[in-house]
């Protein structure tokens, strides 16, 4: 009943006012209500109606009461499960609070009554303001912005759909949904009041909260409110300051986010004296917001201390020493049972929420869902960390009885022996026991780390899925005292060849079967993010699989894969000219789908397929505000370079060139360094930003620039190049013999992955090295790969930030370096895929970079796992790199026909790339990394 209550109240109300012939659309996330002929125009000020779970019914009924008699087409959340997720803490506070949704096709006199009415006749019930809207009076529930109605459905700059605005010249502009009301300057004027000029106002002051509390820093935002860290003017202690905002966060009991803090006032009262807890400071309200300020415990998460406290595994003993973990462990197990003590249950036990301050104690924090057993509550939990016998339960219940924060806190100590989250996506149709599943990785993890040998007992009883059968505290206590001499262990480090062989089978076999060709939009399901994306692309849509197949294909011969790629080739084909919008970038844009087409055209022998991505790639713009691989220009130069190898066509070479000249006039110099900053005025949620990996940053740019020199012989391409990579290695930060580096220059934590960290970056100077044969770069490469090997046990699985993309980094140091030692290296990483797999249809599959489910994406799912391990499995060289990098995969296909690492002479353009490519395995004399080109001509980059 829950589930239809609001749709059917709509109903009655439709049937009360004679409106039967209104349209009503349910949808997952909205139920769409139109009149006959009243669909909603394209843009114009719209209103927003707020409401909470319990005010939901009666806010829509008057609402829409009311709506049916202006004919006014609308929307609305459909069940209140949605209601409550869009005032939670995790909604998007531009999107947050929005209940219900009018378009009217009014102005004037007219627009304000139907304001005025919505507001009398829904004015007293509780609802939370909307931030990026301004309210029609004070404490309003109806609120209005200028935005979108259907608007013009369009990619985006960062790749992603969106409602698009049309300015009074006719161009396209992006729907800014900020946290705060910005109408565009060309909007119509508020109907309801004036917009005060551009930089009207006071300057902005410092924020001093209760006449004592100076905010220095946000720790956080949130729509119900942000966390903050502040001095006390009064003792000059540091503080941390928790707002609430009223009926934010609000739930069928009736009680919202100042009810939380509330109660997280009187946990921390309660258990202030223990000192195992920060200590309460004060309630106060500030213009109708209610604050919490406590004490700041010093030091960092356990989420953040354990990756930065742990030994590197190196290839022998790692981690903690069991000593430390014994003494963490044993203070996780007083925390827990300090709140049992009281009759509590702490609900949500998870790394967030210990903190590990400078001499090693912990303390707990955010104790806002302690409750009693059996205490009517909201649903809250973190996944990898919640009982299964929480999971799924309606959004309010019962408390749970004490055993489900004995799983949560199993996990916990799961994590602070491996450093990874213990998720693991549901076996279907025949799930294995959560408890043997993780087991078999810490006996993986125990091979070299002794804490986790000696924890993994109690470990896996904690995570039984019995609440009965979980041991109690003094029981996990005595386990953990347990100092008996340890029996011997083998554990393989690199992953066995029938295993490996079963996972690629395995993989291959999921994408097959789930492919669905008769659907509209996606022929492969997608997570949330990457539904809102191209599906033609490659980092979430069919492009990328399609590689994988095509390269599976030219490897096996199989013909269920010829026939996968021939359905997906076409399935993209009839769709790939529909797309008003050609974005340039590889993974994102239509570059990676130009290519697949290509690639799969060759392997099919296809000419016409090669001809349509062909005419794509001449399409794809390779001048572009963007700069970067995933998104930009230097995605799509390296694929015109990739269309000139195939095709011989010196247009693409000339398209190259255009895409490289546009790179260097876009450089940025800070110092010494060279940067490819996204310029602060494009619409894009990356605007302003300069990174140094190899998705958005440097290391990518530098590798395109370094391709399209070597092909033409232009220095100013090299110089920038070399500049590039010098930059990148003033930039490494050494440890222990690895190499890493952050974001960007702005610093934060260290990175390893390939989209932002070791492994992209590493991919580029390894083949500076190769280039220009400075030992320099070399060797960075080799610590870079020495970090990568280091993060194996806990990083994500994917391609763009996982174990899939490091190994990938790792297998190109094999080529380059030619030391089988890296081979090994990445042996291993797949183990650390093996570990995580679910089994579905009975197929071993490893799961996305979440760590919840399944996915075919290229660059967060399972395709791109595929990828490599294909490549370790046979060899061949990287994909979405010109063949030029590497020698060819020896069973690639041109035309129909395999190809030979052997170099053919002829004139379709292909000729001497591989010549070429071998020859560069060999470093060349000398640092410096222009003036060592092979020079111009139609051979190939190298």
């Amino acid at each position: 009943m829950e589930e239809t209550l609001l749709v059917d109240g709509l109903q009655a109300v439709l049937d009360r006012c004679g409106a039967e012939d209104w349209r009503v659309r349910p949808g997952r996330s909205w139920c769409h209500v139109e009149p006959p002929g009243g669909v909603p125009g394209m843009q114009g000020w719209k209103l927003h109606l707020s409401a909470t779970p319990l005010s939901a019914p009666v806010v829509l009924a008057r609402a829409a009461d009311v709506l049916v008699r202006h004919r006014c087409p609308f929307k609305f959340a459909p069940t209140l499960r949605l209601v409550q997720e869009l005032g939670s803490r995790g909604c998007d506070r531009g999107g947050g609070g929005k209940f219900l949704t009018a378009y009217p096709d009014l102005h004037g006199d007219a627009l304000r009554a139907l304001a005025a009415e919505l507001h009398r006749v829904i004015e007293g019930l509780p609802g939370p303001g909307i931030l990026s809207d301004r309210p029609y009076r004070p404490g309003s529930l109806v609120h209005y912005r200028f935005g979108t109605f259907t608007g013009v459905p369009l990619l985006g700059n960062d790749g992603t759909y969106e409602a698009m605005l049309m300015a009074p010249d006719g161009s396209l502009v992006p729907d800014q949904r900020k946290a705060w009301f910005t109408p565009p300057p060309w909007a119509p004027p508020d109907p309801f009041r004036p917009i005060p000029p551009a930089g009207a106002g006071a300057a902005t002051q410092p924020v001093l909260l209760n006449g004592r509390y100076l905010v220095r820093e946000v720790i956080r935002h949130a729509f119900t409110g942000g966390v903050y860290r502040a001095t006390d003017e009064v003792t000059g202690e540091t503080v941390v300051l928790k707002q609430a905002r009223p009926h934010a966060g609000a739930d069928l009991t009736g009680r919202d986010a100042r009810d939380a803090r509330r109660h997280e006032a009187a946990m921390l009262e309660l258990f202030g004296p223990s000192g195992l807890t920060p200590r309460l400071l004060e309630l106060f309200e500030q213009q109708g917001d209610l604050f919490l300020a406590q004490e700041a415990v010093p030091g960092v998460t356990l989420r953040e201390w354990v990756p930065d406290n742990t030994a590197p595994d190196d290839g022998g003993t790692w981690g903690n020493s069991p000593a430390t973990v014994a003494r963490m462990a044993g203070a996780l197990v007083d925390l827990v049972a300090l709140v049992h003590g009281q009759g509590l249950v702490l609900r949500d036990l998870d790394p967030n929420n210990v903190m590990v301050t400078p001499d090693g104690e912990l303390r707990l924090i955010d104790l806002e869902l302690l409750a009693r057993p059996g205490e009517l509550v909201a649903a809250a939990y973190t996944p990898g960390y919640v009982a299964p016998e929480l999971a799924g339960l309606p959004a309010i219940g019962p408390a749970p009885e004490p055993a489900a924060d004995l799983f949560g806190l199993g996990a916990t100590l799961f994590y602070l022996v491996t450093g990874a989250d213990p998720l693991l996506p549901p076996d279907e149709p025949h799930p294995r026991p959560h408890r043997e599943r993780i087991a078999s990785w810490l006996h993986q993890v125990a091979g070299g780390n002794e804490a986790a040998r000696r924890l993994a007992p109690v470990i896996a009883a904690l995570l039984h899925e019995d609440p009965a059968r979980r041991p109690g505290l003094e029981a996990v206590r005595a386990g953990l005292a347990d100092r008996s001499p340890l029996a011997p262990i083998a554990v393989p480090r690199g992953i066995d060849d029938a295993d490996l062989r079963r996972m690629v089978d395995d993989a291959l076999g999921h994408l097959v079967a789930t492919m669905d060709p008769d659907h509209a939009t996606r022929l492969w399901p997608s997570a949330a993010f990457g539904t809102t994306t191209d599906p033609l692309n490659v980092q979430h849509g069919a492009a990328g699989v399609l590689r994988v197949l095509t390269l599976a294909h030219e490897i096996s011969r199989d013909p269920g894969l010829r026939e996968a790629v021939d359905v997906t080739a076409r399935w993209i084909g009839r769709r790939v000219h529909r797309e008003p919008r050609m974005l340039p970038g590889l993974h994102f844009g239509r570059s990676g789908t130009a290519w697949a087409l290509l690639e799969a055209g060759r392997t099919l022998g296809d000419r016409d397929l090669v001809s349509v991505a062909a005419d794509l790639a001449r399409r794809v713009p390779v001048r572009w505000p963007n700069p970067d691989v995933c998104h930009g220009v230097a995605g799509a130069g390296l694929t015109q370079l990739r269309f000139w190898e195939c095709t011989g066509d010196h247009e693409f070479l000339t398209r190259a060139c255009q895409a490289a000249d546009s790179l260097v006039s876009a450089a940025r110099r800070q110092g010494d360094d060279v940067l490819w900053p996204i310029p602060q005025g494009f619409a894009s949620s990356m605007a302003g930003v300069a990174h140094y990996g190899f998705a958005h940053g440097i290391a990518g740019v530098g590798t395109f620039l370094l391709a399209a020199g070597r092909a033409t012989g232009s220095d100013p391409y090299l110089d920038l190049a070399g500049a590039a990579a010098e930059t990148l290695a003033a930039a490494a930060e050494l440890d222990r013999g690895a190499a890493y580096w952050t974001a960007g220059p702005e610093g934060g934590r260290r990175k390893t992955t390939w989209c932002s960290g070791s492994s992209g970056v590493g991919t580029f100077l390894a083949r500076v090295w190769q280039h220009g044969g400075d030992a320099r770069y070399a060797e960075l490469s080799a610590q870079a790969a020495v970090a990568v090997r280091r993060s194996r046990w806990h990083a994500g699985t994917a391609q763009c930030h996982g174990l899939a993309g490091d190994g990938e980094f790792l297998l190109d140091l094999a080529d380059v370096l030619g030391d089988e030692r890296y081979r090994n290296w990445a042996r291993e990483l797949a183990v650390g895929l093996r570990v995580r797999h679910a089994l579905r249809a009975g197929r071993m599959v490893v799961p996305d970079e979440m760590g919840n489910d399944v996915v075919a994406d290229f660059g967060t799912g399972l395709s791109g796992v595929a990828a490599f391990l294909l490549r370790l499995q046979h060899g061949g060289s990287r994909l979405w790199l010109p063949g030029g990098w590497t020698s060819e995969h020896p069973l690639g296909v041109a035309d129909g026909q395999p190809r030979s690492r052997t170099p053919a002479s002829g004139s379709d353009g292909v000729d001497g790339v591989v010549a070429a490519g071998r020859a560069g395995a060999t470093p060349r004399t000398g640092t410096r990394v222009s003036g060592t080109a092979t020079g111009g001509g139609g051979g190939g980059p190298w």
